[in-house]
């Protein structure tokens, strides 16, 4: 007798857990039964323990799972429509331990300590924290090669991108980003140059160790 009002309920959010069931269906041992049936009967789908969802998106239900945490990297690229690459993986940031959970496709947890620069997006009839453009470049730096998100630049806000950084502060982001960004048409060292040490480093961390060096941002053009 529960199933319609459940249906017609959760249908209205991306998870759902045990605990919500029981707003309805009071009997928690009867909620239990109630959930794994609706498992086996394929009517709501269970992503990990004690987390269900009668969607079949990660992207929709990513954010809801590891909480707080915001999508990033390519995922919010493409989300923005900057890349012309579709990620075949989900990519979240959080203030908590890295980690992957499998649901329809692979969803990154990355650890970050710069947990800001994201912000409600609506997708589908929901509203989930995705990075800006700009924070997503940033976060993109060891998670893909730089060939498969470097396009983005081409419609970046340029002040913002500079804001994020300077908060940063870590040399090695600021000499990567901003390299890049020069190669874009965006010439930010002026403004940057206080974080850059004399340190050599390659410009992309997950290409090929070799190229050659470039003085003014100190990074080996790698790739």
């Amino acid at each position: 007798m529960y199933e319609a009002k459940v249906i017609g309920h959760f249908s209205n959010v991306p998870v759902f857990r045990l605990a919500d069931l029981t707003q309805i269906v009071e009997n928690r041992e009867y909620a239990k039964k109630f959930l794994q049936r609706m498992v086996r009967q394929g009517k709501l789908q269970k992503i990990k323990r004690d987390s269900y969802t009668m969607h079949e998106d990660p992207f929709l239900v990513s954010t809801f799972l590891v909480k707080p945490s915001y999508i990033s990297s390519v995922s919010a690229l493409s989300f923005h429509r900057l890349i012309t690459q579709i990620p075949k993986e989900v990519f979240c940031f959080t203030t908590k331990q890295s980690k992957v959970i499998n649901f329809v496709s692979r969803i990154n947890f990355v650890h970050t300590k710069y947990f800001f620069g994201f912000k409600p997006e609506k997708y589908e009839k929901f509203y989930i924290p995705i990075a800006t453009p700009e924070k997503a470049i940033i976060d993109s730096i060891d998670i893909v090669p730089f060939s498969v998100f470097e396009e983005a630049f081409e419609k970046i806000d340029v002040e913002l991108l500079v804001t994020y950084l300077k908060n940063i502060k870590k040399s090695s982001i600021v000499k990567r980003i901003g390299y890049l960004a020069g190669k874009n048409g965006f010439d930010i060292h002026e403004e940057l140059k206080n974080f850059i040490n004399n340190k050599y480093i390659f410009l992309d961390p997950l290409a090929k160790k070799n190229g050659k060096k470039d003085k003014k941002w100190k990074v080996i053009v790698n790739g």
